[in-house]
């Protein structure tokens, strides 16, 4: 799979559950022997090495970033329109086709920086100076189901459960009756895309609609309502991306100690932080709003009946081959980087992350958001408003949120690599209407990039582009080597 500018090969990184009931979790080709490809950041790592240029001043660069349109395998295939910059921040959409029915996904491709790190050997030495300790990280929701239900005790939630074997999300246990549901994997007509551009951004905006959606029972029962199929179901994006170049960022900074004695076999023995060191470098900022468009639904009789757009969140984390000495998961969760979801409920601030499970009592939220984010570092940004159209009048208040469950993801991929994160099925709740349901939810992400140190280039700053070159142990080993005699890189 080949997007300019990032070439993805020998790998395919699939978001399974285009099956009828199933979230998703990711799997590759027989070339993998894990479900979750650490091949897909790796290979754009490998696109080559990218020195940061230093920074004239704070100003805008929006003309720098890059669109990308075409067709992929990635995340079980069809087409996309993305927007990218260089090879640490890809944002956009990805849709199924004719060829490849798929879900609806909002894809966001990132770099996270954990900060820099300043190596020495252990006689204080210091070998490596700023180096930037920076992985991968996809961030993607997922538009899986409309599916309705009858609200018993009114209180805008569904509640019911799903099964999950390890990879997706199952079947359904109700609580409240479900009767039937309509499965958002099919094949997706864009319209023309606008693209527009200011002094400070950039935007794209364009449509994805489907028609005459069977219905499809809970746990795949049979079921008859109306003329039997959801009409027609549109979404219509409005992307913005910006760029911008700074000179205030502030970085944590990390001393770490590696035992050169091995040259073969380096290891680290201590690691401890530093005071933070403020950095230049450019920030690219995503907004995804998009307003969909529900027409034709059949609800059951015997009111109060509402209709949800269940959604499927990732955040998964590459940590490349060759890393785990250093930049291992060990050290991502130890400081809390694998990520979580944070939102508010009536009980206050909650979280879901790779620990939650399933979440037995829903859990309607209160705030209008759901942050993914590191206690450092910000993943992205799912949020909504309040407020509806339905049946062409404006419903204030009529839209409620839950999280339904997260679960853990870990895996290896070819090399070593590891690949860790967390899964979250949620779910976004809207009235009854004979006609029509109108909203308009937002997915919204920030990327640093290029980071370059005080004094810019004049100082050591090793930017890291191959998978090798990712573990601090291995540019140690690099280092030490190359003071011993004219040697190169061992394969990991």
């Amino acid at each position: 799979m080949s997007i300019p500018g990032l070439v993805f090969r020998g790998v395919q990184f699939i978001w399974m559950g285009r099956d009828a009931g199933t979230l998703g979790g990711i799997h590759t080709t027989p070339r993998c022997n894990a479900c979750l490809a650490a091949g897909l950041v790796t290979a754009i790592l490998l696109a080559g090495l990218a020195w940061a240029q230093p920074v004239v001043a704070q100003r805008n660069i929006s003309d720098r970033l890059v669109e990308a349109t075409g067709s992929t395998d990635m995340l079980g295939g069809g087409d996309y329109v993305f927007v990218r910059f260089g090879t640490d921040a890809l944002f956009g959409v990805l849709w199924g086709n004719a060829t490849n029915p798929n879900n609806v996904y909002l894809v966001a491709l990132k770099a996270r920086y954990l900060g820099v790190a300043q190596v020495y050997d252990t006689s204080g030495q210091r070998i490596a100076e700023n180096l930037p300790v920076k992985y991968w990280t996809i961030y993607a929701v997922k538009l899986i189901d409309l599916v309705e239900f009858r609200d018993s005790n009114s209180d805008g939630v569904a509640n019911y459960t799903r099964g999950y074997d390890g990879t997706n999300f199952t079947t359904f246990t109700e609580v409240e009756p479900i009767p039937k549901r309509v499965d958002l994997s099919t094949n997706w007509t864009p319209g023309t895309i606008a693209r527009t551009s200011s002094a400070t951004s950039r935007s794209w905006e364009f449509n994805l609609t489907a028609t005459n959606l069977s219905y499809v029972g809970v746990n795949e029962a049979v079921v008859r309502r109306g003329d039997n199929v959801l009409n027609t179901v549109r979404f219509t994006f409005h992307l913005t991306a910006s760029l911008e170049e700074r000179e205030d960022v502030s970085i944590r900074s990390w001393r770490v100690t590696v035992d050169t004695s091995r040259p073969l076999r380096p290891s680290v023995t201590n690691v401890s932080r530093e005071a933070n060191l403020t950095f230049s470098g450019k920030v690219a900022t995503y907004g995804l709003k998009w307003d969909q468009e529900i027409l034709g639904w059949d609800f059951e009789p015997g009111a109060p009946r509402r209709l949800l757009l269940e959604f499927g969140a990732i955040v998964g984390n590459l940590i490349p081959p060759a890393a785990a000495n250093w930049l291992d998961e060990s050290f991502v969760y130890g400081r809390n980087e694998t990520g979580r979801a944070r939102y508010e409920t009536a009980a206050g601030n909650q979280t879901t992350d790779n620990r939650t499970g399933d979440v037995v009592a829903s859990r309607p939220l209160r705030s209008a958001a759901v942050e993914f984010e590191g206690n450092w570092t910000r993943v992205g940004r799912f949020r909504w408003v309040s407020n509806s159209t339905i049946d062409g009048v404006v419903q204030p208040n009529s839209v409620y949120a839950q999280v339904l469950a997260g679960h853990r993801i870990v895996a290896r991929g070819e090399g070593g690599g590891a690949f860790v994160g967390f899964v979250l099925l949620g779910a976004l709740s809207y009235p009854e209407a004979t006609t029509s349901i109108v909203h308009d939810p937002e997915v919204t992400t920030d990327v640093l990039a290029e980071l370059v140190p005080p004094g810019g280039l004049a100082g050591v700053f090793i930017a890291i582009a191959v998978a090798v070159v990712v573990a601090l142990v291995g540019i140690a080993l690099f280092v030490a080597m190359k003071r011993r005699r004219a040697g190169r890189l061992p394969k990991p």
